[in-house]
Formats: structure tokens, sequence, C-alpha cells
């Protein structure tokens, strides 16, 4: 009798350690399948992010695509800016815009006037003129300008055998993205087509002239439009 209480008693004791390391294996696996629910909660949401990340990387690609087709491939070129053979500009100190010719033989620009008078003002020469092209538009009804004369150049005519010497001055300029501190010479335009000729002074480096090609840049909506 005594041994198989000993005997008894062994068994229950191997059962119940036997349980109680089943217990803790539970617990165990209960504490894996906890901390892999949360991994996945947080995959899920690292994953979700990524997306929207990658959707939102898309959005911007498409709309830098779209603006490169929209302005780069019709109005620039290897980071220049492409001109036509004909472009509107802007004169700041007017505050309207003229057709211009852009002439890749001439080097130096050119602006239509009229009744050019050159006087001093704080020891500097200053010119002031008519910003006149239609040769039967009224002195009073044409522009009035005054302008810092830069420098003097002699330009020989078809007709003359004598060169003539001719103010130039400065202006700014907006021509498309362009905007620019560009010297004019001053002539009497009035017969030509174009009131303002834009010379390689003026878009040398920073441009490329297609000549197959008119108004590229367009015409900002704000200016006021004057032949």
């Amino acid at each position: 009798m005594d041994a198989l209480n000993t005997m008894e008693n062994r068994v229950h004791f191997q059962l119940a350690t036997m349980l109680k390391q089943i217990d803790e294996q539970n617990n165990y696996i209960a504490g894996l399948e906890k901390d892999l629910s949360t991994l996945s909660a947080d995959v899920a949401q690292q994953n979700a992010q990524l997306a929207k990340a990658a959707a939102e990387e898309r959005r911007k690609q498409k709309a830098l695509t779209s603006t490169i087709s929209i302005t780069d491939d019709t109005r620039t070129a290897h980071g220049k800016v492409i001109l036509g053979e004909e472009e509107w500009v802007w004169l700041d100190s007017l505050k309207a815009s003229f057709k211009a010719r852009v002439d890749t033989g001439a080097t130096t620009s050119s602006l239509s006037a009229t009744d050019v008078q050159v006087f001093e003002r704080d020891g500097k020469q200053w010119a002031r003129f008519n910003l006149n092209h239609d040769a039967n538009e009224r002195p009073e009804d044409a522009d009035m300008v005054e302008a810092p004369v830069v420098r003097w150049v002699k330009i020989r005519q078809a007709n003359s055998e004598e060169p003539q010497r001719r103010p130039v001055i400065e202006a700014w300029v907006k021509l498309g993205q362009l905007h620019e501190k560009a010297q004019f010479t001053l002539a009497d335009r009035t017969q030509m087509t174009y009131p303002v000729l834009l010379g390689r002074e003026f878009f040398k480096d920073i441009a490329l002239v297609d000549v197959g090609k008119t108004f590229v840049q367009g015409n900002n909506e704000q200016q006021v439009q004057k032949n």
C-alpha cells in the first residue's frame, strides 16, 4: 500500500507539472499571437502610408510632366526661351505692349522714335522723344518718353554717304518669361512694319530663335496691345 500511495503521489505530481507547463505554453502562444496581430496592423498601416505617398508622387510627376509638356516643349528648349520671328514685347516705361521683329541679323535693338531731343539732367545726357509708329499720328497723340542716354552709335543709311549719330537708351522689356533691361537705338521706324526691332544683344545666351514661328511667347492678358 505504501508503494502504491507513493506511485500515485508521483503521478499526480507529474500531471500537475505537465498541466502547469501546458498553461505556460498556452500563455506564451497567446502572447506571440498578440504580438503578431500588432505587427500585422503596423505593417498594414505602413503599407497604406506608402501607397498614399506613391500615389501623391505619381500625381506630382504627372502634373510636372503636364507642365513641361505645355511650357518647356513649346516655349522653351534646353533651358532657353524660344522666340519666333515676331513677338509681343512689353515696355515697362510705357505700360504697353508692341509688336516686335526678332532679327538675328541685327546686332542692336531699335525703337521707333520721332522728334528726338537730347538734353542734360544732373550732369548726364537724356533723350526725350515721341514713341510714334504711325506717320499720320499727330505729335500730341504720341507717347512722350524720357530716358538717359547710355551711348551713341553711328548709322550709315543707304541713301546717304554721311553716317548719322543716334542716341542709345535703356528700357526694361518683358517678353514671355524674360524680363530684361535692353539697349535701344532711337530711329524713325514709322515707315517700317514693326515699332520695335530686337537684335542679337537682347536674346543672345538666353533665347533661341525659330524664324518659322511667330508669337511663340504670346501676349500677357493684362498688357495693353498697341501697334
